[in-house]
């Protein structure tokens, strides 16, 4: 019983305990139902959210999608249109490249067309400046040859003493010369020109020859000349045409043959033929030394030193100790001095030239013409050799030796000077001429005659006038300075040609025109 007891006892408390287990599992599970419950319950709020979310979100993509689609069918269309206007603007494109290779071949054929135009432009500029060319050529040469006549009417005019008239023909000829670059030194242009200028003056200085002239120095400003008849003349305002002039040496003992002027002490040395140095000193005093040399004629100054030439022998005088300090005697007898090369040169009388480098170097050669050479000249610069003859004939030589004989004095050449391609020359013809050395054709433009023979010429300082002095003791300035010379001759002008002279000496075709006033310098 007690056994049945306990086993009951076991059963029910086993029974509570499965029922507390029980409960606890109907509690648990409830509460657990409960929980899940709620969970459901949230998630099913959560979902009915987000349903009506999703079907807020699905009206907006509803709406989306049709603004969507409205977009699409927007683009679509602007596609359609864009295609549209690319095929336009495509279409325009090859339009435009068209009209852009039409514009292009259109300015190709404008360029060739233009090129042509200015091929065709430039010939004929080209033709037009060659015509205007020749026409100057043509008028050039039709001035310079009327210059030429008119000249040479100038002095046909002159010689007949219608002075006025060869003034008004020289000047015109001198204007049309330098209008048209013609050569103021062409022989009639240049010998009106001088002789129309009454460009000489005459002074009677000396009872005899005047032998030689040399100039001082610019600052110093005289001449000096000296005459075979033993005057020593001293001459001042040669520049004016108002010469003033005094006596420094006159004895008839002396033959004066050749001066020096040395410019540093103004001391002046003249030689006598007759065996005389005359030396005169700033003080115009004078002192005269005695050599013992046959026939002296010639100095040739070197330095403290210079040499005296006689027929026969040369010395050395010193002008320190005034005294000759060497002689020598030479194996020939000399006709006639000059320089050459910087050294002086002896011509004989048997055709031969001595070259003398020093008095134990000479060198002699032959004369390369024929006949008796007295005179001589070299133009340095031209390479010209010129050599003046007892007969009156000139030789010229250039530098591969051709000759070329001068023919214009009828005496002998009493001297010659060599300035550039101009060649002077004078004569016992009593004649000044100039050469142009340069000319195809040379010919003689006589400056001025004289009534005596011209033994002796020189330039001024500034080579403005020639002065030559003559066998009767007269001294003549001559103006060679050609823009001085047409300005005297403007001067010189009372009035103009009239039509009537003008249509008879230059022409009717040549335009009239008044030519007082008018410079005729270029």
């Amino acid at each position: 019983m007690n056994k049945i007891g306990k086993i009951l006892s076991a059963i029910a408390v086993v029974a509570v305990i499965l029922l507390g287990h029980h409960v606890y599992l109907v509690n648990t599970t409830r509460d657990e139902l409960v929980e899940k419950n709620q969970e459901l319950q949230a998630q099913l709020d959560r979902l009915r959210k987000e349903e009506e979310r999703s079907v807020v979100m699905q009206s907006v993509n509803a709406q989306l999608e049709e603004i969507a689609n409205e977009e699409r069918r927007i683009s679509d269309e602007q596609r359609i249109e864009a295609i549209a206007q690319t095929k336009v603007a495509e279409e325009m494109r090859r339009n435009a490249e068209i009209e852009r290779q039409n514009a292009l071949i259109a300015e190709q054929h404008a360029v060739e067309a233009s090129e042509v135009a200015q091929s065709q432009r430039k010939i004929a500029e080209q033709q037009r400046a060659e015509a205007e060319q020749s026409k100057r050529v043509a008028d050039t040469l039709t001035y310079i040859s009327l210059a030429r006549t008119l000249g040479q009417t100038a002095i046909t005019q002159y010689k007949a003493d219608h002075h006025e008239i060869a003034d008004l023909l020289a000047h015109t000829a001198c204007l049309f010369t330098n209008r048209y670059h013609g050569d103021i030194y062409a022989p009639t242009v240049y010998q009106a020109l001088a002789m129309t200028s009454q460009n000489k003056n005459v002074w009677h200085k000396h009872k005899g020859s005047i032998t030689d002239i040399a100039f001082s120095d610019e600052k110093s400003g005289y001449m000096i000349t000296c005459s075979s008849y033993g005057e020593i003349m001293r001459h001042t305002n040669y520049e004016s045409g108002k010469l003033t002039s005094e006596m420094l040496v006159s004895n008839p003992r002396y033959d004066f043959r050749d001066l020096f002027i040395d410019r540093l002490t103004n001391t002046i040395y003249v030689l006598s033929r007759s065996g005389h140095l005359v030396i005169v000193d700033s003080n115009k005093k004078v002192q005269v030394i005695e050599i013992n040399m046959q026939n002296p004629k010639d100095l040739d100054v070197s330095g403290n030193q210079f040499i005296i030439f006689s027929e026969t022998g040369m010395a050395l005088f010193d002008t320190q100790s005034r005294t000759i300090v060497q002689e020598k005697k030479l194996p020939f007898q000399i006709e006639f001095m000059t320089r050459y090369q910087n050294y002086p040169l002896a011509f004989d009388r048997q055709g031969k030239m001595h070259l003398i480098k020093g008095f134990n170097n000479i060198e002699t050669s032959r004369v390369p013409v024929k006949g008796q050479v007295t005179a001589f000249a070299e133009s340095k610069n031209q390479h010209l050799t010129t050599y003046g003859m007892s007969d009156g004939t000139i030789y010229l030589i250039n530098s591969k030796g051709q000759q070329t004989r001068l023919v214009g004095h009828l005496s002998r050449i009493s001297k010659l000077k060599a300035d550039g391609i101009r060649l002077y020359s004078s004569s016992y013809d009593g004649m000044m001429n100039l050469w142009l050395t340069n000319s195809a054709k040379i010919e003689p433009m006589t400056l001025f005659t004289t009534r005596g023979w011209i033994i002796n010429f020189t330039f001024d300082l500034k080579k403005t006038n020639v002065w030559t002095g003559d066998q009767n003791g007269n001294l003549t300035k001559a103006l060679i300075s050609v823009p001085q010379m047409q300005q005297r001759l403007q001067d010189k002008l009372k009035r103009n040609l009239t039509r009537e002279e003008w249509n008879y000496y230059v022409g009717r075709n040549v335009p009239y025109e008044e030519i007082k006033g008018k410079e005729a310098r270029p």
